[in-house]
Formats: structure tokens, sequence, C-alpha cells
């Protein structure tokens, strides 16, 4: 009996089990060879049947990996870290919700008997599942100056029109010898109430397919966001350079993306705390504005945040301060690096209205390191 032919799939997953999912596969030269949507578990398995009896690698755009009971999966915040200026941040997963315990993409994993080792490139005898992000995948291919809007709002046609025209310079999805395509490129330009949204899960298979495709054939192309251990994501690298601003930009201002540079850069050390009532805090308070002494930021210029907290291990628990007091504390600190504005009871506090985004996690210190943290504070 002849061995099935090596197919690469691309789902987009729904969190629900009832939702729209969309499906595509791509064969061994990359080329699209069928493509749509279905919803439930069963819909799922008897579309793989049909389509893609030889998968070599499943490439999943939904929550893989999620063993963190609250808070945020670290390969999360390193993507949101990577691409946050291209307006990309990744939601939130962990177990506290129901739909990821356990996650879906997981089950069916497990159902279809594939591995999710980011280790492992995949084949027929042993295919690999992967947890994908479309959003900074189709930033760093295809080298964009910030993520195509699609989902939702009044650019969104602009958005879709944008998405036909790159997923068509992908050449070895060779999607102008493919009928669906036809169909899918027709109803984008001249859509109905309603069609984007059914068909925006099939496109965005499609593109998943590709980046099953690429981890196979270019894994070179592609990098790992987080661990096993962890949970992870993959996807490309941010693009190399700053894109331009776009050719019909006529205003003769650069945009954001194009100008945005680190402004300072500092490791904190100290026990990071955000609760007022301790003594601990004005120490915090104190080793921020030490790190950051003589440093300051453009008044005139808007400003981005992002650090990393590295917790004492007695923080652990009860005792673990949450993000938002964190983070508080922290830009009360920052006041001489952004300047000040007038605060509470005329009191002068940082200007934190300047600060347009703001990526921060937290983590315990590992054996050896001192408590503390990273930040980063950019000019945008």
């Amino acid at each position: 009996m002849a061995s099935p032919s090596p197919s690469f799939v691309g789902i987009d997953l729904a969190w629900g089990p009832r939702a729209r999912t969309g499906m595509a596969v791509v064969d061994d030269a990359g080329r699209l060879v069928h493509s749509g949507a279905v919803r439930t578990n069963d819909d799922i398995d008897g579309w793989l049947r049909t389509f893609a009896s030889g998968v070599v690698v499943a490439a999943v755009d939904a929550p893989l990996i999620v063993p963190n009971e609250t808070g945020q999966r670290r390969c999360e915040t390193e993507i949101s870290r990577a691409f946050w200026r291209y307006k990309i941040g990744a939601h939130s997963s962990n177990r506290s919700r129901a739909e990821f315990n356990p996650p879906r993409a997981a089950t069916l994993a497990d159902r279809c008997g594939w591995l999710v080792d980011p280790a492992q490139r995949g084949s027929v005898n042993a295919p690999v599942c992967i947890e994908v992000y479309p959003h900074p995948a189709m930033v760093g291919l295809f080298g964009l100056a910030e993520r195509i809007i699609y989902k939702s709002g009044p650019s969104r046609a602009e958005g879709f029109a944008q998405l036909v025209r790159h997923f068509a310079s992908i050449g070895e999805l060779c999607l102008s010898e493919h009928p669906r395509w036809a169909e899918l490129s027709h109803i984008v330009a001249d859509p109905k109430p309603g069609d984007v949204t059914r068909i925006e899960d099939e496109l965005d298979a499609i593109f998943c397919a590709h980046l099953a495709w690429l981890w196979h054939h270019r894994p070179d192309s592609l990098q790992v966001y987080g661990s096993l251990e962890d949970g992870y994501i993959v996807a490309p690298p941010p693009p190399l350079t700053m894109p331009e601003p776009p050719a019909d930009d006529v205003s003769g201002q650069a945009s954001p993306v194009s100008t945005a540079k680190t402004a300072i850069a500092v490791d904190v050390v100290g026990r990071p705390t955000g609760f007022a009532a301790e003594d601990n805090e004005q120490r915090w308070k104190a080793a921020v504005r030490t790190a950051c002494a003589g440093r300051t930021v453009s008044r005139s210029s808007r400003g981005g945040i992002d650090v990393e907290y590295r917790l004492d291990p007695s923080q652990v628990g009860d005792n673990a301060p949450d993000l938002d007091n964190l983070l508080k504390a922290t830009i009360d600190a920052l006041d001489e690096v952004l300047g000040h504005r007038p605060g509470t009871f005329g009191r002068p506090q940082a200007d934190d209205d300047r600060v347009d985004r703001i990526v921060a996690s937290k983590r315990v210190a590992r054996p050896g390191e001192p408590p503390g943290a990273r930040l980063l504070i950019f000019e945008l």
C-alpha cells in the first residue's frame, strides 16, 4: 500500500466547539490543495481524513500548551514585546478560563496523534502540531509597517484587500491556479453583508498552512517564542529594518513605526513592589530613580514602556504583587525621565499621559539572579 502524500495543514481553530474553524492544506511543494470551514470536532476529523491523510505539520492558530493557572504565558509576553511597534499584542491565555482547561488545540493534537514539541520538524510517521499567530507572521514575512486591520473596524474591507494581495504574492501557494481562490478573491472584491466574516477563518487557515510548510521546509525563516514547558508560539522574527512610510504618505512625516527607537534601557536591582503600605515601595522607587538617573526622553515625544519584573522568591502566592500595582509604583518613579504633570492635591507626578504603549510581565527571579526589573523606555 502506497504511503500517503505529505501534507501541511493550517487550522484557524475556534476556541468553542460550535464556532467556525478554518481549514486548509498545502502539498509538499507548498501549493494550496483545499480550504474550507467546519465547526465540530467530528467535522475537523472528517475533513482531515478526506483532504490531509499524510499530515507532516499542522499549524494551529489557537493556544496549544497552557500550563499557567493565571496571567499571561511567557510566549505571549515575548511576542508582544517583539512586535508591539507593529501594533500587535497577544491575548492572555491561562487555565482559569474554561476554554483553555484543557486547550482545544491540545485535545485536537492528542486525538490526531500529533507531537507538540517545537524541536521536531515533522514527518508523515511523526507529525507535529505547532501554535502560530498570523498577525506577527504576516508582518515578519511581508515586511509590513504594522499589522493588517481586517478583523474589525471601518478599514476592514481595505484590510481584506491587502490580505488577498499579500497572499497572492506567496509563489509556493500557486493561488492563481486554484478555483477556490478565485471565489475568495471575488468575495473580497465585492463583499455582501456577512461575506468577509464567513471567509476570514478560511483565509487565516490558508496562511497557517503556509507557515506549517515553512516549518518543515524553511525552518530558518521562523523562530520559537517561549518553550515547550511554558507554551510557545512560532512566528518569524520582526523585519530587520523599520519600514519606510507608505509611498502614498504625502504628509512628509515619518510613521511612528519607522522612527521608533529605544531611548533608555536599564536594569533595576531591588525588591519590586506595588503595595503602598509597604516600606519597600519607597526603596523600590529609589532603585528605579537610581537606575534611570540623568536619563530623560524628549518632552515633545510620545512613548512606550516595556518592563519585565523579577520578583523576590518570597513574593509568591498571597504575597505576589499584581502588575497594575507594580506598574504604578514604577511609573511614579519615572518623574524625572518622563517629566512632570500636576497630580492629586497639586503634587507633581510623572507625565504618564504621554505613554501610549505598555508591555509588562513578572516572574520569580531565578537562582543566583537578583530581584529587580529590566526596563525599556521607547520614544515613538
